[in-house]
């Protein structure tokens, strides 16, 4: 890697060993924030963080790796610090909260402002304090997905015991719905209540009313849009389909399970990180939804975009407001196509991009081999059998694709699919466990999923027939 700044990795990468932790449709500025989150940049948060992680390109995302071993010890030293026990778990609640407001209170008062009439020097100082705002809650956004998909496995397997011991296990489904039903509703789950509530009755007020309070749910990134009405419209009509399911109380079946005060204890921090996992995507997409017009400026003095500027790094946009250096491009329509990010010596970050793509995936022992795998299994999130067409789902505007009683195939899913997700026979991921998105929605409406596969977008293609057994969790190519 002579001509590229070495990452900080370099001289041990023959002994990494790279996972792959998610694959999303982040561009080049929230990718630079979710490396930053795990590094030693976040040590006041996360005990263990680690230097050996890389953001690479897959098919319209972007997907993290990170080395296997210090994922474990940053998963490990996150339990010991948050979820050994409840009055821990109370300390990263207020935390959370406290941080995602204040990300979001200055997010509302940027909206507020004539951005126009600032100066360079007077929108550098907003933007610092936005990244500086969006990094420290960005840290707790990060560190709850990572929480909440370890606590949720374990807690999985706490009541698979005493399922096999009470001889309930043909429970299993009910009761992983009532562990998993969130104790406070985030804004997804808020809206669809109230869509529900007024299935027969909704006026046009209370359709406007809606719409304003959630038209920012589809702003994963800088790069998309909030819901127009005719979106929103569309989007709350899946709610109208089916009412939601009445589920039972978790403290009945924890009496009729016998399970003992520790185990009891664990199962309520699950339960509580079903809501929390759910709400940081809340004060993002929020914040993110109110600060366009703010990068939207940023970009138009720049000469660029509007959604270019997802594909800025921060050190350049700095550069930019404060001595006017220009932005390439050349740089940002190559990102646009795909980039790697990783940190170097001195922990900048570093973006490369075009040409030097493959070299640098070859010498960092990522470059994709075709392995010929084509078994498909994962994790039951919401039971049931069903034969039906693939349509592979990999980012949103594949959703169009999704028909009646296709079988949606994704690497996972947010509410912006929800449409789609409520035409399916039946959903299955990548990513996710027990308490993804995914899971959650399925188990709502009744839709056998699996999820966690981590190969299904891979091995399966547009028009293969298969057999979903969300009983098993495996699928089957039938055709």
């Amino acid at each position: 890697m002579s001509k590229l700044a070495k990452p900080i990795f370099y001289s041990h990468l023959n002994n990494i060993s790279w996972i792959k932790i998610y694959a999303r449709e982040y561009g080049v500025q929230y990718s630079e924030m979710a490396v930053l989150c795990l590094s030693p940049k976040a040590t006041y948060h996360i005990p263990s963080p680690s230097v050996n992680q890389v953001i690479i390109p897959e098919e319209n995302n972007t997907a993290f790796y990170i080395d296997s071993n210090s994922w474990k010890k940053l998963i490990e030293s996150l339990n010991n610090k948050y979820t050994l026990h409840l009055k821990k778990l109370g300390e990263y609640e207020k935390g959370f909260e406290k941080d995602g407001n204040n990300y979001l209170i200055l997010a509302k008062k940027i909206a507020k402002l004539n951005l126009n009439k600032k100066s360079n020097k007077e929108l550098l100082n907003l933007y610092l304090d936005y990244q500086d705002k969006l990094f420290t809650y960005s840290v707790y956004a990060w560190t709850s997905f990572i929480l909440n998909n370890f606590v949720a496995e374990r807690a999985t397997s706490i009541l698979d015991k005493y399922l096999k011991e009470r001889a309930m296990e043909d429970k299993k489904q009910e009761v992983i719905d009532s562990l998993f039903q969130p104790i406070k509703q985030a804004a997804v789950m808020k809206l669809q209540h109230e869509v529900e509530k007024n299935r027969n009755n909704l006026s046009k007020k209370k359709f406007q009313k809606l719409y304003q309070q959630y038209k920012w749910l589809s702003c994963l990134d800088l790069h998309n849009e909030s819901w127009t009405e005719e979106q929103f419209a569309e989007a709350i009509d899946a709610f109208k389909i089916q009412p939601s399911k009445d589920i039972k109380p978790f403290a009945k079946y924890a009496d009729k399970l016998q399970i003992s005060q520790d185990d009891f204890q664990y199962l309520q921090i699950a339960q509580r990180f079903v809501y929390i996992k759910d709400a940081r995507d809340d004060f993002r997409r929020q914040g993110v939804y109110y600060v366009l017009p703010f990068f939207a400026e940023i970009a138009k003095r720049m000469g660029i975009g509007t959604k270019d500027i997802t594909y800025v790094k921060s050190a350049e946009v700095i550069d930019f407001l404060k001595r006017n250096v220009p932005i390439s491009h050349k740089n940002i329509s190559e990102r646009k196509k795909a980039f790697i990010m990783y940190l170097d010596s001195k922990q900048n970050i570093v973006c490369v991009q075009g040409n030097n793509i493959h070299d640098t995936l070859k010498q960092l022992n990522l470059l994709k081999k075709d392995e010929g795998v084509n078994k498909i299994k994962g994790m039951v999130a919401s039971r049931g059998k069903v034969n039906g067409i693939v349509v592979i789902v990999h980012g949103i505007k594949d959703l169009q694709k999704v028909k009646d009683g296709f079988i949606l195939v994704a690497i996972t899913t947010h509410p912006d699919y929800t449409i789609a997700m409520r035409k399916a026979a039946a959903i299955i991921t990548d990513e996710g466990g027990i308490t993804s998105h995914a899971a959650i929605v399925s188990r709502e409406y009744g839709i056998p999923c699996i999820v966690g596969t981590e190969n299904a977008t891979k091995v399966l293609k547009d028009g293969d027939r298969v057999e979903v057994d969300a009983i098993k969790g495996l699928v089957k190519i039938i055709q």
